[in-house]
């Protein structure tokens, strides 16, 4: 007969039955292994444990799957299954890797799942909160912990059946008072409750765990072991779990950042890094006596989303919240499986009653800690009140330190039976007590919160959800417009589509906050609608709603300033910090002279670079001209050669030899006379070095400082000398030997000649750190100035009231004139840096426009995913040389800026009619140039900051429209600019969400503005037009006889205008296709228009324009504005 294959998947061979196989003895063997039961189907021995693990994971998402709209706790669930599971290995031996799960080793558990938590917490927070909070989370962590463990062993001791020492009962106080920083805000993270209060439950979740574990181990050290130096003891473990920690996770946090900073967008190796340094962090901690988690609080908090590579932040924050769902699964599936195993003997009716009476217990020693602490809590910080207090004490639920250090104390050798039940009672009742407060107080929290008033949804706040879901029901209504146009889509049935898309209002209203939200009432004579006038208190919540949500909105400006690179990460995580920490303080809006702050704590520099400066450059070369005697000239020659300040470095470096020798007791005795001499000579070559300066600078000579040090130098050591000798032949003395040893160590005054060469190398790298610092500066206010910008289009979405809207226009425009102050006296004061962060910003730009255009050519195929990948490499390369750029560049002059005028476009002709046409003003803080509603006189070229402009007059201008009418003619050109200028902010302004400035990149060349005459109609939106957009002027639809007025978008309903003002300008955008094939022609009779109605379109448009929000002005290296005239005008603020 044939061998049969051995198949694992295949053997089906029932006990009894007698198959001859033609195998040899290894195959049989091979064959009992699959024996398991009365089958051969399994093999024995397999890692069942890992199967168990990916079975969990599974279950956990299959909980969270099937739980997620039930108030069910996943955790409970997962427990439960584990208690089946150890209940069901205690009355069978079929399960051995049960018992295996059962004797976890506590070291294990604690670094396989606590930094997980810890660091997921840590870096979770807001930091600039927890700043302001921390004597709060301290008076929590540390007292407040000490208090409760206090309070709960006393209590336990006297309340407990199990006749337990104080030392247990202490031990299981300690257990008990440490609450879960991860479980403990889960409950009420996203219902509306305030950063200050989850901030404050998780920092002292976060810090009473370090506490724990620190005084958990003290205090069971103390108690099993003996000690003879108990008080010495304690301080060396505090100084290394408390300041040793600290230390060590700042360390590891600042080597981290610059291992994230040299990490060129690579977001793999970023995870990995984050993932395994926070392991790797905790294990040393550990590892040489520190507290591991107090180091990752500091690294977690010390780190943030801006650390990392923009458009990392969403990804990292689930992957670790990925892993804390996982650690979380697997700790309550082990502590099942650990209690069902080891406590199951041990449970009967006393012991429930005892779990009820230890839950009850716990709630109410923390009731009291917190309330004998609010007094002082409610000085400090944020302040603290009674519902604060409450949501404290019912959210503090026990969790994984808990769990950890009762199976941790449970491991622990047990000399007699009643010792091992005592540790099992303890392991049992900390158990169910971290299962009780999963029920009981995760579910019945966000209640708590909600009864308590702390997440009400006020009036502003239901007014900002009604003008969203107002919005948004606008932006269904255009879309359905849109779509019944296409001719795909033409046919559906529409009505079912919109009752299918019907945005409901999510809160529940009553007539009165209807009545309230309508925001009108109406007439009892004429049945019109009327103005509904709020309240002054109304208005005030609607003002303070409204700020927080622009601080909102300037948070996520920072962050895509950051995304995009305008930002570095200094300066968005100080933007970004700095608007988190105006969350909290009422009516306050961030102002740039708070902002400040952070920048002028760092001018030391300045002041140490001046001071070294001074030493190596205070004498000016013309003081050290060469004498006219030939002596003395060759003297000034070998002095001022190279070779003779490196002879002289050469000398300090032999003579700092003996020096030290001096200092060995066993050298100096054997070898004093040698010692002796060479101080004889050494000095006599330090005289002749001052004595060959002196003779070549003459006067001069002691000007300089360093040869005023020489000098003490050898002052020093001629006294040195003299001393020697004085006292040789005298009876020695404590004076005399202590003044030879004074004199001795002012021979190590000539190593400090050492640093004469190296002192410019330190000021080199002193002013590459200013600039540094400067360039930090910089793009603070830039961020700042254009974080108010974008914040400024979405004031009419967010303030819902027209006296907020008011108010809020006036403090934006306030806050951004002050700081478009601060960055045009940096450009004055310092121009070399602020063009050098522009051309880095501009460069910048134009790779995320390459960026931005490969992604489209790969998403529509035109680039295959290979090639892509290969662009994208090179794009990259160029945006890593970014670094590289030199940190001061010289700026350009005022020709070579007319060169890069966009509407100049390099034209010779035209840049040289400029010339000499243009004037150049100077101008300083608080000169006007121009005032609102004056008719212009030109316009200025800015050229430097607010003190040079180069100015144009309108006379000037019109000459060069009427000798320039080539095509594309001057005036069209100036136009498109404007129109582009218009179109862009009205984008931003109707569309914030969307990259407009990458559009109108990508369609830059498919873009004119043709001409309107009033009473003419044009035709709009064929199909080769993508927008068309109303940059001045007014038009009429032709066929619905609405009216729109600039600037604004015309709809894609709109198929015909008429022109209804003298002057009206179309900015057109076709479609890549059709601008390909129409816009020459176009261009030329657009131009042709253009020189014949200049006259009459000029001057209104700097009328339009001084009236109208979207003014001449850009955002690039150029501005435009209208003048009086010529002279200036002093402000007289």
């Amino acid at each position: 007969m044939a061998p049969l294959p051995m198949n694992d998947a295949s053997v089906f061979i029932p006990r009894g039955h007698d198959v001859t196989l033609g195998v040899d003895n290894a195959a049989s063997e091979e064959m009992k292994d699959f024996s398991y039961g009365t089958f051969h189907i399994l093999r024995p021995n397999r890692p069942i444990t890992l199967l168990l693990v990916f079975l969990s994971c599974a279950v956990g998402a299959l909980l969270r799957t099937v739980l997620k709209e039930t108030k069910v706790p996943i955790l409970v669930v997962i427990f439960f299954i584990g208690l089946v599971i150890g209940i069901v290995a205690h009355f069978t031996h079929q399960l051995p890797f049960v018992k295996h799960i059962a004797e976890i080793d506590p070291v294990l558990f604690l670094h396989l799942f606590t930094p997980v938590i810890i660091f997921t917490a840590s870096f979770e927070m807001d930091f600039y909160i927890f700043r302001k909070s921390f004597w709060q989370v301290l008076v929590l962590a540390v007292p407040g912990f000490l208090m409760n463990c206090g309070f709960l062993g006393w209590l336990t001791f006297k309340i407990n059946k199990y006749n337990w020492s104080w030392d247990d009962s202490m031990l299981f106080g300690i257990i008990l008072s440490t609450t879960d920083p991860i479980l403990s805000v889960a409950a009420v993270k996203n219902i509306g409750l305030s950063k200050i209060v989850t901030n404050l439950i998780k920092g002292e979740s976060l810090f009473n765990d370090a506490t724990t574990v620190i005084i958990f181990e003290l205090y069971r050290d103390l108690v099993h072991q003996s000690h003879q130096e108990v008080v010495k003891e304690i301080f060396v473990q505090l100084i290394l779990k408390f300041f040793a920690s600290i230390a060590f996770g700042f360390l590891s946090s600042k080597l981290v950042s610059y291992w994230l900073a040299h990490i060129f967008n690579d977001g793999i190796i970023e995870v990995i890094l984050s993932f395994s340094m926070a392991y790797v962090i905790f294990f040393l901690a550990e590892w040489f006596g520190m507290s591991g988690v107090i180091s990752l609080c500091m690294l977690g908090l010390l780190l943030d989303s801006v650390s990392f590579s923009p458009g990392m932040d969403a990804f990292l924050y689930k992957f670790w919240a990925m892993l804390t769902f996982l650690a979380h699964i697997m700790i309550y599936l082990i502590m099942g499986i650990v209690i069902a195993q080891k406590t199951f003997p041990y449970i009967n009716t006393r012991g429930f009653f005892s779990v009820i009476t230890v839950y009850l217990s716990l709630n109410l020693v923390r009731a009291l800690v917190i309330l004998t602490l609010s007094p002082f809590l409610s000085r400090l910080g944020y302040g603290f009140n009674w519902r604060w207090g409450a949501v404290l004490v019912w959210s503090g639920m026990r969790g994984t330190f808990t769990l950890n250090m009762a199976l941790a104390l449970s491991q622990t050798p047990s000399i007699t039976a009643a010792d091992l039940q005592v540790k099992t009672m303890i392991l049992l009742h900390c158990g169910t007590a971290s299962l009780l407060t999963l029920i009981i107080n995760s579910t019945t929290v966000k209640k708590l919160v909600v009864t308590l008033g702390l997440c009400n949804i006020t009036l502003p706040k239901r007014m900002a959800m009604h003008n969203a879901v107002q919005r948004i029901r606008q932006m269904e209504a255009n879309a359905f417009s849109m779509l019944k146009l296409d001719r795909f889509l033409a046919d559906a049935n529409w009505t079912m589509a919109e009752d299918s898309m019907t945005i409901e209002y999510p809160y529940k209203l009553d007539t009165e906050e209807i009545r309230q939200l309508s925001k009108t009432l109406k007439c009892p004579d004429c049945d019109a609608d009327i103005a509904f006038e709020r309240s002054p208190q109304q208005i005030a919540d609607i003002m303070e709603e409204a700020r927080l949500r622009l601080l909102t909105a300037q948070i996520a400006s920072y962050q895509k300033q950051y995304n995009s690179g305008m930002l570095n990460q200094e300066a968005a995580q100080t933007l970004i910090g700095a608007a988190e920490s105006y969350v909290d303080i009422e009516g306050k809006f961030m102002n740039i002279h708070e902002v400040k702050t952070y920048w002028e704590s760092k001018g030391m520099l300045v002041t140490m670079k001046k001071w070294l400066s001074d030493w190596v450059y205070n004498v000016k070369d013309e003081t050290t001209k060469a004498p006219k005697n030939k002596f003395l000239r060759l003297c000034h020659q070998i002095v001022f050669m190279e070779e003779f300040e490196y002879i002289s470095t050469m000398i300090t470096y032999l003579n700092s030899v003996p020096i030290i020798l001096n200092f060995i007791t066993s050298v100096n005795a054997e070898y004093l006379p040698q010692l002796k001499m060479c101080n004889y000579y050494f000095l006599c070559l330090y005289i002749g070095e001052a004595a060959l300066k002196a003779l070549a600078m003459g006067r001069t000579y002691i000007y300089y400082h360093w040869n005023q040090f020489d000098l003490i130098v050898i002052v020093v050591g001629i006294i040195d000398v003299m001393i020697i000798n004085l006292f040789k032949n005298m009876t020695p003395s404590y004076p005399m030997i202590n003044t030879i040893r004074i004199f001795r160590f002012g021979r190590l005054l000539r190593v400090f000649r050492l640093f004469k060469l190296t002192l410019p190398t330190l000021i080199f790298v002193l002013d590459k750190q200013i600039n540094k610092q400067l360039t930090f500066r910089y793009d603070i206010a830039k961020g700042y100035v254009q974080g108010e910008e974008d914040i400024k289009r979405l004031i009419e979405q967010i303030s819902g009231h027209e006296k907020v809207y008011i108010e809020i226009t006036k403090i934006l425009e306030k806050n951004k004139q002050e700081a478009m102050k601060e960055l045009g006296l940096m450009q004055r004061d310092y121009p070399e840096i602020v063009t050098a962060v522009k051309t880095r910003q501009a460069v910048q730009t134009v790779l995320n426009t390459a960026s931005e255009t490969l992604k489209f050519m790969i998403s529509g195929g035109i680039v295959d995913r290979n090639e892509g990948a290969e662009l994208h490499k090179v794009i990259l390369v160029k945006k890593k040389h970014l670094a590289k750029l030199p940190p001061t560049i010289a700026p350009p002059t005022a020709q070579q800026l007319l060169h890069n005028v966009m509407w100049l476009q390099d034209n010779k002709n035209q840049i040289e009619f400029i010339q000499k046409k243009a004037k150049i003003l100077y101008y300083d803080y608080g000169d006007i140039i121009c005032e609102e509603g004056e008719l212009p006189q030109g316009i200025h070229l800015i050229v430097s900051g607010m003190i040079k402009t180069c100015f144009i007059s309108i006379d000037d201008l019109l000459e060069a429209f009427d000798r320039f009418l080539e095509p594309p003619s001057l005036e069209y050109k100036i136009w498109l600019k404007i129109a582009l200028d218009i179109a862009l902010k009205t984008y931003k302004e109707n569309l914030p969400n969307q990259d407009w400035s990458y559009k109108l990149c990508a369609q830059y060349s498919n873009m004119y503005v043709v001409d309107v005459l009033n009473h003419t109609k044009c035709d709009i939106y064929d199909e080769a037009m993508d927008d068309v957009i109303l940059v001045h002027g007014t038009v009429q639809d032709c066929q619905l006889g609405q009216r729109y007025c600039a600037p604004c978008i015309l709809p894609k309903t709109c198929h015909q205008v008429q022109g209804t003002s003298p002057a009206t300008k179309l900015l057109i955008i076709r479609s890549i296709e059709g601008g390909a094939r129409k816009s020459t022609g176009t261009c030329f009779n657009v131009c042709q228009h253009h020189a014949d109605r200049r006259c009459a379109t000029l001057g209104q448009l700097f009328s339009m324009e001084s009236r109208n929000r979207s003014s001449v002005a850009n955002d690039l290296d150029y501005t435009y504005m209208s003048s009086q005239s010529h002279s200036v005008r002093k402000n007289k603020e």
